[in-house]
């Protein structure tokens, strides 16, 4: 059995107490990309338009869903954000599967990869509380005291101070939980809500309750199904449905789906190509009729309707930075030289007004490049 200390980072506080916001996501891949050290930067609130603590936030959120890796270059004094392959292939503003996310699909393989200890979850509470934590209706204190004595049994990186743990419980419910006030904010708020996972109990202050989805498409199912397969190192052909619903990190546990929901989604008749479901002595299986690899990117490409690269890239490449540390170098350089040009043409605008360059002066890095270690 899997522990929480196994399968998680001991992090703690550094969502700076603000769930994933609408746009968080791809802003962090789209600014990722265009610059690894954009959350570094002295001007990075101006440039993500947002405030100081929120930028800390988005990297965080990025880093957690495995769409942003935190790599640090030789003879670079701060780490950088690179988007992952996964990140860049979801979110690409112009070449991204769902670079909005308006896919519903979208949001549940974002909670799929958060919570997934391959590589370790960044969002411990949110683990245990999905993972491990044993009651359907719950109040607030509950869930802390049962996750605070589970840190415990770790070493001394896993004892969160009382109010850090307060922030992480906090930041967990206004990410998955839906409330009577919280309904008109959720379409610009929280995407995560609409997942439907955890609800306030009505006329009960502080009492939430998990629940199953309403729906999920049969594709992304299976992706999980068998994502789920790949991290557990499977190597049957066949698999218990009972191992897909109880087991630490399986889907039943991660996307609350109930047995006859399982059934239902993995009967659905677009599966054929990949999986049928046989009973052998009493108990239900679920028989893979091509390698996992495949079906976990093939699952992928059905949903998304993109190609085989692309899926393949969304399926394993959260571990995967888009900017290795040779790449990230060269980037770096390439950043250098634009912030040079861009001074020069300044220059030559306070002498010459006439010679000013619109585009020039969009490619300008602010000082601050030089704060983040950087040498200019």
């Amino acid at each position: 059995m899997f522990t929480l200390q196994e399968c998680c980072r001991p992090v703690f506080g550094r969502h700076e107490t603000f769930h994933p916001r609408w746009g968080w996501f791809s802003k962090a891949v789209a600014e990722g990309k265009a610059n690894p050290y954009v959350f570094q930067q002295a001007d990075a609130p101006l440039r993500l338009g947002v405030g100081k603590n929120m930028v800390r936030a988005i990297r965080y959120w990025g880093e957690a869903s495995t769409l942003l890796k935190e790599i640090k270059p030789p003879k670079e004094r701060l780490s950088a954000a690179s988007p992952t392959l996964r990140g860049d292939a979801l979110l690409d503003p112009e070449t991204g599967t769902d670079p909005y996310l308006e896919l519903t699909g979208s949001l549940w393989l974002l909670h799929w990869w958060m919570l997934q200890p391959a590589p370790q979850s960044m969002v411990p509470l949110a683990w245990y509380a999905f993972n491990a934590f044993r009651p359907q209706e719950f109040n607030t204190s509950d869930l802390e005291q049962a996750f605070f004595e589970e840190c415990l049994k770790g070493s001394s990186d896993w004892k969160p101070a009382q109010n850090t743990l307060t922030r992480d419980s906090s930041c967990f419910l206004r990410t998955y939980a839906i409330t009577a006030a919280s309904l008109i904010d959720d379409a610009l708020d929280a995407p995560l809500r609409q997942l439907g996972l955890l609800h306030a109990v009505a006329g009960q202050k502080r009492r939430y309750r998990f629940q199953s989805p309403a729906w999920i498409a049969p594709q992304i199912v299976l992706y999980v199904c068998v994502d789920y397969l790949v991290n557990i190192q499977h190597s049957s052909s066949t698999v218990t449905l009972t191992r897909l619903l109880h087991e630490v990190n399986s889907p039943g546990r991660v996307l609350r789906l109930r047995e006859e929901q399982m059934i239902a989604e993995l009967s659905d008749s677009s599966l054929g190509p990949w999986i049928d479901l046989s009973e052998s002595i009493g108990a239900l299986q679920v028989v893979l009729k091509q390698d996992l690899e495949a079906i976990r990117w093939q699952s992928l490409a059905s949903y998304f309707d993109c190609s085989e690269y692309q899926a393949k890239l969304l399926a394993s490449g959260g571990d995967v930075p888009l900017y290795e540390s040779s790449a990230l170098i060269e980037r770096v350089n390439e950043l250098k030289q634009a912030r040079s040009r861009s001074l020069h043409e300044k220059s030559l605008e306070a002498s010459d007004p006439g010679a000013s360059s619109d585009l020039l002066q969009r490619m300008a890095l602010s000082a601050a490049l030089v704060e983040a270690g950087i040498k200019v």
